[in-house]
């Protein structure tokens, strides 16, 4: 399968915290489309804007490279490494999808996000936020409109090291790989600064350019000010696209 993605810092920062693992390889601050058979595409978003944000998100990436057939038990074993290290506050948030022969599994903590792409175009989140703001519209505290502009809208309630070594609230689930489907990742620097109608247009108008549409996406999210670091990934199946 293809994997187009980009990864940069937000606006005025000089360094970003978000770190991209794709396969057995950790990314920072950069464009690039590659192939890949198996293991993660993942995202994760250091938490807290300090010294350690970076780092988490680069510990758990690197963590998580050198898993062969990952479980609920491996990842809470890493966020256990992570919170024995915590000296500088090191968080991250971690989102990912891996591939292998026998299917597809969805892991994810915090509030980096996963769609999936349908007809080439259209978004489907997987992923369930574990934000402050998210919890509220659950239990009905807040309707959709009031929360657009709730000012904690980027506090996340779930990451890797922000808690107990003992319990990572981790989401974890088997997807089917549907022929056709792809599937795009986001950290919140892109999905808080670029609704999904106008992800889903660009996807449409840009279906025979893929690495455009990813870059069209980054350039749009930090036009609307996003101070949060922007990374997206696209993975298309090797299957022609719908």
């Amino acid at each position: 399968m293809k994997i187009i993605f980009n990864t940069v810092a937000g606006c005025g920062k000089k360094q970003s915290d978000d770190r991209v693992l794709i396969g057995g390889k950790v990314f920072k601050e950069t464009f690039q489309e590659c192939e890949l058979r198996e293991g993660f595409v993942a995202v994760a978003d250091g938490v807290g804007g300090n010294s350690g944000a970076a780092a988490a998100a680069a510990f758990v990436c690197e963590q998580c490279a050198s898993l062969k057939h990952p479980t609920l038990e491996d990842f809470q074993k890493i966020n256990a490494l992570l919170v024995q290290q915590n000296e500088d506050k090191r968080a991250t948030t971690f989102s990912g999808l891996f591939f292998q022969e026998s299917g597809l599994s969805l892991f994810q903590v915090g509030n980096t996000r996963i769609y999936e792409l349908l007809g080439g175009k259209y978004l489907k989140q997987l992923t369930h936020d574990d934000t402050v703001v998210q919890q509220l519209l659950d239990t009905h505290k807040l309707t959709e409109e009031e929360s657009r502009s709730y000012t904690g809208r980027n506090e996340i309630i779930a990451c890797f090291g922000g808690g107990s070594a003992k319990y990572l609230k981790l989401q974890m689930k088997n997807l089917p790989k549907t022929s056709g489907n792809g599937w795009l990742l986001t950290s919140d620097g892109i999905h808080e600064y670029v609704t999904i109608d106008e992800m889903e247009d660009i996807l449409s108008q840009n279906h025979e350019d893929r690495g455009q549409a990813v870059r069209r996406i980054t350039e749009l999210a930090l036009q609307n000010g996003s101070q949060d670091d922007c990374s997206i990934v696209l993975v298309i199946p090797d299957c022609k696209e719908e």
